[in-house]
C-alpha cells in the first residue's frame, strides 16, 4: 500500500471514493457521481480550500482517502492537524488501512510542529468511535461543538 498527498492521475479515482462515502452515509439521498466530481474540483480542490487529501492505494487505485488541513493558531505557537474526514472503502475495511492512514497522518502532524491532530465522529458511528478508541486517541469532553447549519446559517448570515 502507498499513502501519499493526493496527485491529479489520482482524481478519477478519489472521486469514486468520494461517491461511494455519498452512498454510505446517504443512501438513496447520496449525491451523483458527477456532482461529487465537481465538488472535489471546484471545492475541495479549489483555491480557497486549504485542504490536503491524503490517499491510501492499492495497485494504483485509491481505496482510502483523508482530508486534512493544519490550523494556526495553536497552543505553544505551534500548528494544529484538524482532520476533516477520514473515509475507507467497505470492502477494504478491517484490514489495517485506516489505521496505516491515521499513522501517517500522524507522522506528518509531527513533522510540522503540530502540538495536536484533532478531528470529530459522529458519536452514532459506534465502528468509528471503537476504531479511534482502539488507536488509543483521546474522546475530549471538555470542548463544546457548535454550528449554524442550512437555513439557520441564511439566517444568520443577514442579521
Amino acid at each position: 500500500m502507498e499513502i501519499r498527498f493526493f496527485d491529479r492521475k489520482d482524481i478519477e479515482s478519489v472521486a469514486d471514493v468520494l461517491h461511494d462515502m455519498s452512498r454510505h452515509y446517504n443512501g438513496d439521498n447520496a449525491s451523483p457521481r458527477n456532482v461529487i466530481y465537481r465538488n472535489l474540483v471546484d471545492n475541495i480542490l479549489g483555491p480557497d480550500s486549504g485542504v490536503r487529501i491524503v490517499v491510501a492505494l492499492v495497485d494504483q487505485r485509491v481505496v482510502a482517502v483523508a482530508m486534512i488541513s493544519v490550523l494556526y493558531p495553536a497552543p505553544k505557537e505551534r500548528a494544529q492537524l484538524f482532520m476533516k474526514e477520514l473515509y475507507v472503502r467497505s470492502e477494504w475495511r478491517s484490514r489495517g488501512v485506516g489505521e496505516q492512514l491515521m499513522r501517517w497522518i500522524a507522522e506528518y502532524a509531527v513533522a510540522h510542529n503540530c502540538v495536536r491532530f484533532d478531528w470529530t465522529v459522529d458519536a452514532e458511528n459506534t465502528g468509528a468511535v471503537e476504531f479511534y478508541q482502539r488507536l488509543g486517541a483521546t474522546n475530549v469532553t471538555n470542548k463544546l461543538y457548535f454550528r449554524f447549519a442550512d437555513d439557520q446559517l441564511q439566517r444568520f448570515s443577514r442579521q
